[in-house]
């Protein structure tokens, strides 16, 4: 009965539910980024995402490049300024 017990809670069958889930979610992901990549401004999570780097980092270069507008309490980043800004980072 233990060792019943041990093969159920460590080594638990798949759920196929689950699986199917995230196999969604995996195709969403490029789905959702090119959506991203038509913005000409983002917000600073989207933006993040989209260049696969942490928020305060984007954060950082996006005020660096002089890409940032911010109306009211919303902060946008242009991306055109700013894959141009990050362009000048390129190593040849």
């Amino acid at each position: 009965m233990a060792r019943r017990y041990y093969d159920d809670y460590f080594n638990p069958k798949p759920n196929s539910s689950s699986q199917k889930e995230s196999s969604n979610q995996n195709e969403q992901k490029p789905k959702r980024r090119e959506a991203i990549r038509k913005k000409k401004f983002v917000r600073y999570d989207e933006g993040a995402e989209l260049y696969s780097m942490c928020k305060h980092s984007f954060m950082k270069l996006a005020a660096e490049a002089g890409a940032l507008y911010k109306v009211n309490r919303i902060s946008l980043v242009n991306m055109e300024v700013f894959e141009e800004y990050l362009e000048t980072f390129r190593i040849l």
